[in-house]
């Protein structure tokens, strides 16, 4: 029953009331009439609570989320259990890049698009890629780390110590969210080429196309696999022929990905796509059996996640309006075959800003999308573009202001083998940068937005009356993954880091010397006293210029600047409630970072 529904018979009921109290007032029965106007009372003061302006949501604070630091829950997965890299480089991106367009119908010069080549170094991608691989799989050279990952994915699922196999299939699933709806909306040409119009078509935040390149690179090069065997798309959407172009002129016997069901306008054959084809059957078995996504029971899948052996989920790391984030759990919405996936949404926080599926122990769509053998089941490898990341699935890239970004780019890729400790470390990173007062500003601090990642690491944390089976087939997961939050947005560290446990590892792959790049040296900078009481001094010793930030144990920034080499400036803390701040101040050639206590 809707909200206003029961507006309307709850003041119905008032009045009805009020009616029979003057009644029995004029009787008199003066018990009655009392019962009568306390009835009145009650009813009258629950309508008022139901008839909320629509804006609420997005003027208010949900209930914030609990997140304790190192409480891993679950069992770590990979070649080195519960490893995430986190790779940063700021020169990959481009500061200057401002989103914007010339508006003359074509993607050309005149724009100014994050995913156009300006915009992305791709040396410095492939680089990160690389760096991360070693990092990630302990080995010296990229075909001996892609080695080891075949073969901890076919020793963990029973096909033995063996590499790829020639013949066998790989797909890289791709977030291309914007490319939805038909020619008539606008957004791209018979020919797939993008509009410049931002009216009908922003610059939507999405897989990155020069990582995307780079793990072609990887994957022909380094770790053997024919470009014919080699999938790469959003299955739901389409590629835009820009990404196409950029990849297909290096690439041309990979296969793309194309989608004319929905919208049979496109010949999609003649630009050089690969048809998608929906499975006869239906394939995955929601595991709330209608209770909660009543439009969902089941649904069909395309039949390449049947014809596929490995699986590469690149996802754009992003806050999402109704889930929260959207991670490579949500990214799979694009995996189903409905026009849109609209019918999933009330499995995650449910409403638009507007959250009212609060709380731990409830159905999570998330989680059975993980658990699926079709979707989640071949996951190779788990890839997170952090490059240019947004507060939502369909908004503009924004620049990050949290430490150590700066109000700049994230630049940043993630990789893991294991499914949950990616989306977690994923998760911390973006709670402490969307972390506004409003409902809108604080999506990944719902209460309860990690719900789904709890679930898929320990089976005792399912709901009562849920099963995750979402594959009917009687076989359940206790653990998919570990999960944990870090325990602090400046030194980002969990269980493994400290050596207190046995939860996720985060390696902070630009901090450490992988035979590929230079290492960063600790800057020369002074920053008292420490504590304080108001006033703190930060002094460059250096030959350059740095930028430094001051921030709460949360994350927000209080204060930022420039300072010259070997001078002094002092920051103000007197208005700041006392505790902890993070000094973070950087150049080009490295970083310091410090506590300092305000009393």
């Amino acid at each position: 029953m809707s909200g206003f529904i029961l507006y309307m018979v709850s003041l119905g009921g008032t009045v009805l009331a009020l009616k029979r109290f003057k009644h029995y007032l004029i009787a008199p029965n003066f018990i009655v009439a009392s019962l009568l106007l306390i009835a009145a009372t009650i009813l009258y003061l629950f309508s008022n609570t139901l008839l909320q302006p629509a804006s609420f949501a997005n003027q208010s604070v949900v209930k914030a989320g609990e997140f304790p630091p190192n409480a891993p829950i679950g069992i770590a997965q990979g070649i080195f259990p519960g490893r995430v890299t986190w790779m940063w480089d700021p020169d990959a991106t481009n500061e200057n890049c401002t989103n914007t367009s010339n508006n003359d119908g074509v993607i050309d010069a005149g724009d100014d698009a994050w995913f156009m080549e300006k915009n992305n170094n791709a040396t410095k991608i492939d680089s990160m890629i690389i760096k991360s691989l070693l990092s990630l799989t302990g080995a010296t050279g990229t075909s001996e780390a892609w080695d080891l990952i075949f073969r901890k994915y076919n020793i963990n699922n029973g096909y033995g110590d063996i590499g790829y196999t020639a013949g066998q299939k790989i797909l890289l699933k791709l977030n291309a969210t914007s490319a939805y709806g038909g020619i008539a909306t606008g957004k791209y040409y018979a020919n797939l080429s993008r509009s410049d119009n931002l009216s009908v078509n922003v610059f939507t935040a999405e897989t990155n196309p020069y990582i995307v390149l780079s793990m072609l690179h990887q994957l022909v090069t380094h770790a053997g696999v024919p470009p014919n065997m080699i999938y790469i798309g959003d299955p739901a959407r389409n590629i835009y022929k820009e990404f196409y172009d950029l990849w297909h002129d290096e690439f041309p016997d990979v296969n793309y990905l194309g989608n004319n069901l929905i919208h049979p306008e496109l010949d999609i054959v003649s630009l050089g796509r690969t048809p998608v084809v929906r499975t006869n059957e239906d394939k995955v078995f929601f595991s709330d059996h209608g209770t909660v996504m009543p439009d969902a029971v089941s649904d069909k899948l395309f039949t390449i996640f049947e014809e596929i052996d490995y699986l590469i989920n690149i996802p754009t790391m992003k806050a999402h309006a109704t889930g929260g984030i959207t991670l490579a759990a949500k990214n799979h919405f694009g995996s189903f075959t409905r026009d849109w996936a609209m019918h999933l949404h009330s499995g995650l926080m449910d409403g638009t800003d507007d959250p009212i599926r609060l709380g731990y122990g409830l159905y999570r769509v998330q989680t059975d999308i993980m658990m699926h053998n079709l979707l989640s089941g071949k996951n190779l490898l788990m890839i997170v573009d952090g490059l240019y990341p947004s507060d939502e699935a369909l908004a503009v890239p924004l620049k990050w202001s949290s430490i150590p970004f700066e109000d700049d780019w994230c630049s940043s890729i993630f990789m893991s083998l294991d499914p949950v400790a990616i989306e977690s470390v994923c998760h911390d990173f973006l709670r402490t940068e969307y972390n506004g007062p409003t409902i809108a500003t604080s999506r990944p601090n719902w209460f309860g937005v990690d719900d789904y990642l709890h679930q898929a690491a320990d089976s005792s944390l399912w709901p009562e009356d849920i099963i995750y089976d979402p594959d009917d087939d009687g076989v359940l997961i206790a653990s998919l993954g570990v999960h944990e939050h870090w325990n602090d947005s400046l030194n980002k560290q969990y269980t493994r880091n400290l050596e207190t446990g046995e939860g996720i590892e985060l390696i902070k792959v630009h901090e450490i010397n992988t035979g590929v790049g230079p290492i960063q040296h600790h800057l020369n900078i002074l920053v008292y006293p420490n504590p304080t009481s108001g006033f703190i001094q930060i002094s460059n010793q250096e030959i350059h210029e740095v930028s430094y930030s001051v921030a709460d144990m949360n994350g927000l920034l209080v204060a930022t600047g420039k300072i010259n080499s070997h001078e002094e400036e002092q920051v103000d803390l007197t208005h700041f409630s006392a505790g902890i701040y993070l000094i973070g101040v950087i150049n080009a050639s490295g970083k310091y970072y410090v506590k300092i206590v305000k009393q």
